[in-house]
């Protein structure tokens, strides 16, 4: 399965997810480790009391290295195996979770659920997950349940917005949102993998048990932006990126920066699934 990209292509847009394995390579993946261990040493007590359920979650912004990650010619190789020639990027964080820290919420992350694109198969916004570590249910793999990217399940109308603070405070440890869910599946990877998943996919993280941090970079990609409708693309160039970032690497984020050129009205972002999700 290791080299079956069109099988990953139909995975992730029939499960709404897909494992690339072995993509960072072993020199990259030490930078990265090093990196993050010193933008996570330098947080103060309060950002992970603030981020008890995530961990940890630090803008990529803080560190010029994130910009050789995005762009990171592997990660675009396999992006374009799987049929994305011109993915554009837009945000990333560092989430890493404590030793003997609790779960992940169950959350998605779409923003467009008022168009009907949103409603249907096609590719909009994927998270790709890069582990630093392997992972298991021991340590804080990633769950999930394939297909909740196009089909309702009882989380979509029970969850609170994923983007408030009281689940990152995780104030209720009994919610819903920490729990097993019906159908879930756990996704174990190896250092140097990475899980693709659509942003309307429901996901969350076991807690990490184990005695060592567990930590991913997660970056946000729009990997067939030429084909979302123009009120999306318009949305996402609206997007300002951190001016003394950007002048640092603009080599290397220019090409993968969305931009539109055209006069259609940005979508209101609504974060909600409509009826139309069934």
């Amino acid at each position: 399965m290791s080299d079956d990209y069109p099988g990953k292509r139909r995975q992730l847009e029939r499960d709404g997810y897909c494992i690339l394995e072995n993509i960072i390579e072993p020199p990259m993946l030490a930078q990265l480790r090093t990196t993050t261990d010193s933008m996570l040493e330098r947080q103060a007590a309060a950002h992970f009391e603030e981020n008890r359920s995530q961990g940890s979650l630090l803008s990529v912004y803080e560190e010029p290295l994130m910009a050789e990650l995005v762009a990171y010619a592997p990660l675009l190789a396999a992006l374009k195996r799987l049929g994305f020639e011109n993915p554009k990027w837009t945000s990333g964080f560092v989430i890493s979770k404590p030793a003997e820290s609790p779960p992940l919420f169950w959350h998605q992350d779409a923003r467009f659920w008022d168009d009907p694109i949103s409603y249907t198969p096609q590719i909009i916004q994927c998270f790709l997950m890069i582990y630093l570590v392997d992972t298991s249910p021991e340590n804080g793999c990633l769950r999930l349940i394939p297909g909740s990217h196009l089909k309702r399940h009882p989380l979509h109308d029970a969850l609170p917005d994923a983007h408030g603070e009281a689940l990152g405070r995780m104030e209720d440890p009994a919610h819903l949102a920490y729990q097993r869910a019906e159908g879930e599946v756990d996704v174990p990877v190896k250092a140097g993998d990475v899980v693709m998943g659509s942003a309307r996919l429901l996901h969350a993280a076991h807690g990490n048990r184990s005695g060592q941090r567990r930590t991913n970079i997660t970056l946000w990609y729009y990997p067939a932006f030429d084909d979302l409708p123009e009120s999306i693309r318009a949305f996402l160039a609206q997007k300002e990126i951190p001016a003394d970032w950007y002048e640092q690497n603009r080599d290397l984020i220019e090409p993968l920066w969305p931009r539109y050129q055209g006069d259609a009205e940005p979508i209101r972002q609504n974060r909600t699934p409509g009826p139309a999700l069934k």
